[in-house]
């Protein structure tokens, strides 16, 4: 067979994967809203519910805000990481993807233990407290996701300008202000709008923090799409109103996809140069906003723990770990804590390897044809493009009685992790292959290797320690994935995530902390070492 027909086999089971998860369901959605979408009355009986309205116009301001404060945290961070060398810079700029990777209600719980009503730094900063629900609250819990975001984007962009013309323009008498406008400003302003546009898709699109920290008077497309079909038993009306956010996600997907040439552009002209001053005003300044946003991801993170061990209501230190074990969590959530952590596990080890199986066919199709990416790897991207809620939804509908009931939602639940996770795989994967000599497998060809022998003889050694990542990856992503485990899950399949916020409404001090304090440390060792094999993930 030709390197073209092999690559075309070899991504088949990826091809047919989205075909059957996420095409066909999405698309039976949209079908079965347009009828009535189609006509005008289909749209004003849409737009004539206030509460549609107003999840348009929430998440058009949550994304707003959201994206403009990301990016004034961001900027900066990204800026000090991609202009001046300084101990530690590699860590902190992996562990940059710690906070995209944290379970969201994990982040969540954070603000409203440092910000909410009770929250500890609200006694002596009361003033705080705006931060710690409402708007302010999403707000803040939005920017702890995506600042990272925007920095390592920035990053990109800031290092990666030309360094000949700055030497050159420097040489000259230039002021910085001048090297900043003409040389290394620009591909930093491609990167943080890149950012940005993520940015505003993640926050508009938001449903964990609206859902704890609001309700419904700052609901999104998102948490109104779930109302109208878990909440009000409405699926026409959460159908048409998913129709309405596949539109919706159109103009700022295009618009970033749009932004990525040109970053990609700005960034080939050139190796990153570092090794600059770190005792200038403005990189002590650059330093000081790190360092400020540092620590107050770790501080979320933080107050979480501490409330697992606070003694509150009467009780004396670490009871929440106890209670948490105990007959009222199990009566509580329908299973023992335990019987939620083993899910958890088991969802996500299973959405992992299939994740990863389906992203090793992708990369084998790239070694036989480097460098021609194509319309496969835009199709990867696709469960980006889609948001959870509608994912889930889609497949509720479509695949839920196929497979014979809520009985069999343990695999819906797989499958909408492993395709939430695949971009990412994929894309984790394709960074190191990028930076492989063809050499060694040529020599494999000529001595008379398979492509596939080839391939996992000579490419799959060198490229070990990425499939270590992007395997930790899925798997981090996976334990902490909420949004579409909530809407598929039934009591028997509770993972930690659902028991956290199931356990919010159960008048226990601490117990909720004490699930998300466990998620934490189920999470944590592959966090830290997806994190430590570097910056491969890309967006």
């Amino acid at each position: 067979m030709t390197p073209r027909w092999l690559a075309v086999g070899a991504t088949l089971p990826l091809l047919g994967f989205l075909l059957a998860f996420v095409v066909v369901p999405v698309s039976g959605i949209v079908a079965s809203a347009f009828p009535a979408a189609g006509t005008l009355s289909g749209w004003a009986t849409l737009f004539a519910d206030p509460l549609n309205r107003d999840a348009l116009g929430n998440s058009l301001v949550q994304g707003g805000l959201s994206a403009g404060a990301s990016v004034l945290v961001g900027y900066p961070v990204g800026v000090f990481l991609g202009r001046y060398d300084w101990p530690g810079r590699r860590l902190l700029r992996s562990l940059l993807l710690l906070p995209f990777l944290l379970p969201s209600l994990l982040v969540v719980l954070g603000v409203a233990d440092l910000l909410g009503p009770g929250g500890l730094l609200v006694g002596p900063f009361p003033g705080l407290g705006v931060f710690g629900h409402g708007l302010g609250g999403i707000v803040v819990v939005n920017v702890a996701f995506n600042a990272p975001m925007v920095a390592l984007f920035t990053a990109v962009g800031a290092e990666s300008a030309s360094a000949p013309l700055e030497e050159s323009l420097a040489s000259l008498g230039a002021s910085p202000g001048r090297v900043y406008r003409e040389v290394w400003g620009p591909p930093s302003w491609w990167g943080a709008l890149a950012g940005a546009l993520l940015a505003f898709l993640f926050s508009a699109l938001a449903f964990a923090a609206p859902l704890l920290l609001a309700g419904p008077a700052q609901y999104t497309l998102e948490d109104r799409i779930w109302s109208l079909d878990q909440i009000l038993l409405n699926p026409h009306g959460a159908a048409l109103l998913a129709t309405l956010t596949l539109a919706f996600l159109a103009v700022p997907t295009a618009a970033y996809l749009a932004v990525l040439p040109r970053l990609a552009a700005s960034g080939s002209r050139s190796a990153p140069r570092l090794g600059r001053r770190t005792a200038s005003p403005i990189a002590v300044l650059l330093a000081g906003i790190c360092a400020v946003f540092a620590t107050a991801e770790l501080l979320l993170v933080g107050a979480v723990l501490y409330r697992t061990v606070e003694p509150a209501g009467g009780r004396p230190w670490g009871a929440a770990w106890g209670l948490l074990l105990g007959p009222e969590t199990t009566r509580a959530l329908g299973l023992p804590i335990s019987g939620a952590a083993l899910n958890t596990l088991a969802f996500a080890a299973a959405a992992a390897a299939i994740a990863l199986g389906l992203a090793l066919g992708f990369v084998f199709a790239r070694s036989l044809r480097p460098g021609r990416p194509g319309l496969l790897t835009a199709l990867t991207l696709l469960p980006l493009l889609i948001s959870p809620v509608m994912l889930a939804f889609a497949l509720a509908e479509v695949w839920e009685p196929l497979l014979g009931g809520p009985r069999e939602a343990w695999i819906l639940i797989v499958v909408s992790q492993a395709t939430l996770g695949l971009p990412f795989v994929v894309q984790s994967l394709s960074v190191p292959l990028e930076g492989l000599s063809a050499a060694p497998r040529e020599a494999a060809r000529t001595l008379g290797a398979g492509p596939w022998t080839a391939f996992t003889d000579v490419d799959l050694p060198r490229l070990g320690r990425g499939l270590t990542v992007a395997g930790l990856f899925a798997f981090a992503f996976g334990l902490g994935e909420f949004t579409a485990t909530y809407f598929l899950v039934t009591p028997s399949f509770t993972t930690l995530t659902v028991a956290v916020y199931r356990l919010q409404g159960v008048r226990l001090p601490g117990v909720a902390d004490a699930a998300a304090g466990l998620l934490l440390v189920v999470s944590a060792v592959a966090i830290v070492l997806s994190a430590l094999g570097g910056t491969r993930v890309r967006f």
